[in-house]
């Protein structure tokens, strides 16, 4: 009898360990706008009963006891034979973590072979690649991943923002999807720079066609915040925490779209625009067969394209007409084609089509359409699932018909949304009174001696410095600015620190009043004044141009009626702001004992002065 070797022993007794103690919980990755499910990723358990901190430790082990490929061949298993027992797991992706130091010896055929054992299609799988490690060093990397693809498996890239080649692993090996690392998703509502990164992230995906998947989502600001930027898909504990029992996942989770109603900040009304212009084209599946595309042409004459799904519904591209012509005109071009022996399918004929959620805006539909070459249009899902195609002409009529839309809802001047937009907001912001918020009135102090003085076109010039300013130092994507019209502007924030929100009025204030001077002849500016009439008609000295601001600060709990209500208020902070030295009223609450509470001291510069009111706003 052979000597059995320790290091066999090894392996085995690690192997046995291992199929004991690990198991898969399943975490849902859910469409960030109504809740539904994309997929579930494959999370290990049981690590630790085994001796080992985290899954590296595990995998580091795997590898020393020469194992490695064993142990990821039963986990692949494992985490399939786990999914397989959700209902309709076909319609799902799994997604699920490869060891990178395996990849490069990575072949589909034994997956497929996995999957078919449970009755599974490969776009099923979706593998995750972190870029905590260096793929792009080796050779064999880029042949695996096009064997997978070719294969129909996706590809997500993990942890991305987190590791060291994210950009170049992005550009060598672009994924199906982009998952953002939780360090920046946690905090993102109050961190500008978080914001900044992830929005940007989200267009650099789009462009390339990549759907992108927020990491670690804790708190409904994240959500929000991650919605805001344009993420497609979320994952994290607000959803659901990862899962042992199939029974505790559902299809649906409900309360992202209840979050998306109760906050009513749309980005964008364009879902009725795109749904108007959406065709309905028939779409085939994957495995129809060539004579079911040859009737779908013949049915539908008027179209030119046919959408290709998988057998979950998800798309795929699209068929051309034009494509096939050579086959239905030539011969023996049809018969060769329909001929088993030459073992042509549908995908053979398909060709890359962008594919869009029927939730992003025109804006965004035309960023994918510019991305790619000479496409026919767009294909629009929901939930993941084909929902109908935008042509090129359809997408030209919705960037018109966008165009005229947000033309009337802005001030033709500066450009700034006008009235209609800003007295939405206000609407929604007296509707949501668990928050903090804070609203900014502004008017410009002798505009209209400066107006009668100096001619409109230097008055329009003035209105275009302080929206420039108003857009430069209120430089945050949390601040709502709109424009009244004249010389009248607004601006609104929600959950800002107080003395945050005052510095900022303030030193926008102190900054207009300094740069506004320049629009005045050296005389007058050196005067301190120019000789006009007043609102009365009388000849006086004016002084120079200012602005005054009316800011209100409302705490959680706090109700105005309506906006009429709001509105008294504030022509009523707006002329003590006029008479007061500093040109700023800040209005807040009560605290719960009936107490003035006064902040502006510690806020504003000893130098400047400040009015405030401190009356309740309980109106």
């Amino acid at each position: 009898m052979p000597e059995i070797s320790k290091d066999s022993l090894a392996q085995t007794d690690f192997l046995s360990r291992a199929r004991e103690a690990l198991v898969y919980a399943l975490q849902p990755v859910v469409n960030i706008h109504t809740g539904g499910v994309y997929g579930y990723e494959a999370l290990l358990r049981g690590v630790n009963e085994l001796g080992f901190a985290n899954v590296h430790g595990l995998l580091a082990e795997a590898w020393t006891l020469g194992c490695a490929a064993e142990l990821d061949s039963f986990l692949r298993e494992l985490a399939i034979v786990h999914f397989v027992q959700l209902p309709n797991a076909e319609r799902y992706r799994l997604f699920f973590n490869l060891d990178p130091q395996l990849l490069a010896m990575e072949r589909p055929e034994q997956t497929l072979a996995l999957l078919q054992r449970y009755q599974l299609n490969p776009e099923v799988m979706c593998f995750e690649l972190s870029e905590r490690t260096d793929l792009t060093a080796n050779s064999g990397i880029a042949a695996a991943i096009t064997a997978y693809r070719h294969a129909r498996f996706q590809f997500a890239i993990d942890d991305f923002g987190s590791g060291y080649a994210g950009l170049r692993l992005l550009y060598e090996h672009p994924p199906e999807l982009l998952k953002i690392d939780r360090f920046f998703i946690s905090g993102m509502a109050k961190d500008h720079r978080k914001r900044l990164f992830v929005a940007n992230t989200v267009q650099l995906a789009h462009v390339m066609g990549i759907q992108v998947i927020a990491e670690g989502v804790e708190t409904e600001k994240e959500l929000l915040a991650c919605r805001e930027a344009g993420c497609d898909l979320v994952q994290g504990y607000l959803i659901s925490y990862p899962q042992l029992c199939i029974d505790a996942l559902r299809q649906n989770y409900e309360q992202i779209s209840h979050i998306n109603q109760r906050d009513r900040r749309e980005v964008h009304s364009d879902f009725v625009l795109i749904e108007e212009r959406l065709e309905r084209i028939p779409p085939l599946l994957i495995n129809a067969g060539i004579k079911a595309m040859f009737e779908a042409f013949r049915q539908h004459k008027a179209h030119t394209i046919i959408p290709l799904l998988d057998n979950a519904e998800r798309p795929l591209g699209l068929i051309h007409e034009a494509d096939i012509k050579e086959h239905i005109y030539s011969i023996y071009g049809r018969d060769l084609i329909l001929n088993p022996a030459f073992a042509r399918s549908l995908p053979d004929f398909a060709r890359p089509c962008p594919v869009i959620d029927i939730h992003v805006s025109v804006e965004g539909l035309l960023a994918a359409f510019s991305a790619n070459v000479n496409p026919a249009g767009l294909i629009v899902t929901q939930d993941a699932r084909y929902l109908g195609f935008i042509s090129a002409t359809a997408l030209l009529q919705l960037i018109e018909q966008k165009n005229l839309a947000v033309a009337r809802d802005q001030n033709p001047l500066t450009k700034l949304p006008g009235n209609i937009p800003i007295h939405s907001y206000v609407s929604r912001i007296l509707e949501a009174p668990n928050q903090m918020r804070h609203l900014a009135y502004f008017d410009f102090d002798h505009f209209k001696a400066f107006n009668d003085h100096y001619g409109f076109r230097l008055g329009d010039r003035a209105i275009l410095m302080f929206a420039e300013l108003l857009q430069k130092e209120l430089a945050n994507s949390a601040w709502f600015i709109g424009h009244i019209g004249g010389d009248d502007f607004f601006a609104g924030i929600e959950n800002a620190a107080t003395e945050q929100v005052v510095s900022q009025i303030q030193r926008l204030l102190t900054k207009f009043s300094a740069d506004v001077q320049s629009l005045y002849d050296p005389e007058d500016r050196q005067r301190g004044f120019i000789r006009a009439r007043d609102r009365a008609g009388d000849e006086r000295d004016m002084p120079l141009m200012r602005c005054s601001a009316a800011l209100i600060e409302m705490r959680p709990g706090d109700h105005y009626r309506c906006v009429e209500t709001l509105g008294r208020v504030i022509a009523g902070m707006k002329h003590q702001a006029k008479a007061s030295q500093s040109g700023l009223v800040f209005r807040h609450d009560h605290d719960a004992r009936g107490s003035a509470q006064t902040i502006i001291d510690e806020v504003l510069p000893p130098t400047i002065d400040c009015d405030y009111s401190s009356e309740s706003s309980n109106n």
